[in-house]
């Protein structure tokens, strides 16, 4: 479930332009917070407090946000799964970068492999899986529920 500052999150990164933003939907473990004038936001929080959001103005400057509570190393390649299967590899540059939103920085996901190759696929996975080098040097794996993502999607492709 999204906490408070989730909601925050979400609401700064789709709602930023003028609109009412509506009560929350929630399917599973992922939220949709749809306005017919500020566009929608879905996203989700796991149990470590990492965030998943899909940003969608009506400018369609569609944007697919990680936000992790470990930093990601500048320079790293971040790893997807889902559920174990590969999903996409991410280079710095090419695959993520770091974008300042209204809530802080956050990685956001090529917008090509965002939607070509990781959205179609969500629908049908249980767990998304990214895995990256810390700003320490480490490296960490972080799941996230898809659980409910299925329906979200098709909430937010019908409103």
């Amino acid at each position: 479930m999204l906490t408070i500052r989730g909601c925050i999150f979400l609401s700064a990164v789709a709602f930023s332009t003028s609109g009412f933003a509506q009560e929350a939907v929630t399917f599973g473990k992922w939220q949709a917070y749809c306005a017919p004038t500020a566009g929608c936001a879905l996203g989700t929080t796991n149990e470590e407090g990492d965030k998943l959001v899909i940003s969608e103005p009506p400018s369609r400057d569609n944007k697919m946000l990680f936000v992790p509570t470990v930093p990601v190393q500048r320079g790293s390649v971040m790893t997807i799964t889902l559920d174990g299967l590969p999903g996409a590899t991410l280079g710095p540059g090419d695959g993520w970068r770091v974008i300042e939103t209204g809530a802080g920085p956050a990685i956001q996901i090529a917008p090509t492999i965002a939607r070509e190759e990781l959205s179609p696929r969500m629908r049908r996975r249980d767990m998304l899986e990214i895995t990256y080098t810390t700003e320490a040097g480490s490296r960490r794996q972080t799941a996230i529920s898809l659980n409910g993502f299925a329906d979200t999607r098709s909430y937010a492709d019908d409103g």
